[in-house]
């Protein structure tokens, strides 16, 4: 079981290093106390800054601390496991942020062929930087594990990036606005996977049989989406461990079917895993409180995780740390993650 955590949300920017970082002692003492096992705090942000002193991205949330370290240090004395979360490709929103400023050739584009803030996996000069921090992490924490979160495209219209525009035309014989979907769809889920597939290669030269995983928004996505997130393939090949399936399912966006809803695209991963030679991990991402909704009463979270034990998944990640606060005392009182741990399969 495991908690996102954003770093920012736990402590004050303005006060003393000190006090921030017995902030953050005090929150692992409470995930340790609720049973939750694994800390994933996020190592860069969607607009392309890193939350530790990293050598290869522009800019950072920090100028003088590096609470990564003290999570890892920290955690590892209590018994807990560390998956830092690198936004991947997001790097901005509509208009290019972070390295996408000095590379704006580097970024997806709208379709009127404007940089947007997203790093393009087809352009090799991106795909060698974006390793690189993967890399850095890595090398810098020696963490219990890599959890990946926007190692996906842009689910927007978009238009890829000139140098891969070029490559397309020039294999195709075609002008762009020629190509067919199927075409463009083909070359992002191939450019995508060899992305992940040197992830996962170069990480694990350097920390041998370090877990890979992924968010990913459920079953639906690994063949002919816009985000191109075949996560069916990766799983097969042997280059991540781990799926965090989206648990975003809300009354607010599904009426009273949300469970349902939640549990046909849990069951979707799960059967997708069971068909592999080699299945890998599947957990959920309980959303607390997220763009997609929130939850407002403790009894959510054991309706979800009651769905989860049913459909046999093999663990969950809350959304996030902070979030879970509010809810947390009758969570623990009735003893919902405890239960949840007992019966999860293995």
């Amino acid at each position: 079981m495991g908690t996102y955590v954003n770093i920012h949300h736990l402590c004050e920017a303005g006060d003393s290093i000190a006090v921030r970082e017995q902030a953050l002692r005090n929150h692992l003492d409470r995930v340790k106390a609720s049973g939750i096992d694994v800390v994933m705090p996020y190592a860069t942000t969607t607009s392309g800054s890193a939350l530790y002193p990293s050598e290869i991205l522009p800019n950072h949330v920090y100028s003088d601390w590096d609470p990564l370290r003290l999570i890892v240090k920290e955690a590892s004395v209590r018994g807990l496991r560390v998956y830092p979360v690198p936004c991947v490709l997001a790097c901005g929103r509509d208009k290019p942020a972070g390295i996408l400023a000095k590379h704006p050739e580097w970024a997806l584009c709208s379709p009127g062929g404007r940089p947007i803030g997203h790093i393009s996996p087809g352009h090799p000069d991106a795909r060698a930087w974006v390793v690189s921090v993967m890399k850095e992490i890595v090398t810098r924490y020696r963490p219990d594990g890599l959890l990946l979160d926007y190692m996906r495209f842009n689910n927007r219209p978009m238009r890829l990036d000139p140098h891969s525009v070029a490559l397309l035309e020039k294999r195709h014989r075609l002008k762009y606005s020629k190509l067919s979907p199927d075409q463009i769809q083909e070359f992002k889920e191939a450019e995508l996977t060899r992305l992940m597939s040197r992830i996962s290669r170069e990480v694990r030269r350097i920390q041998p049989g370090i877990p890979v995983a992924i968010y990913s928004w459920g079953p639906h996505v690994v063949k002919g989406h816009r985000v191109a997130q075949d996560w069916r393939t990766w799983a097969s090949k042997g280059y991540i461990d781990m799926v965090n399936i989206s648990g975003y399912c809300y009354r607010k966006n599904y009426g009273d079917r949300y469970l349902k809803v939640f549990e046909k695209r849990l069951r979707g991963a799960v059967e997708i895993n069971k068909a592999l030679g080699s299945p890998v991990e599947i957990t959920f991402c309980l959303g607390i409180r997220t763009s997609h909704g929130h939850i407002t009463r403790a009894q959510e979270v054991a309706d979800y995780l009651k769905v989860a034990k049913r459909v046999e998944v093999n663990g969950v990640s809350m959304f996030t740390w902070s979030y879970l606060q509010p809810f947390l005392p009758m969570i623990e009182e009735r003893g919902y993650l405890q239960e949840f741990r007992r019966s999860r399969p293995r």
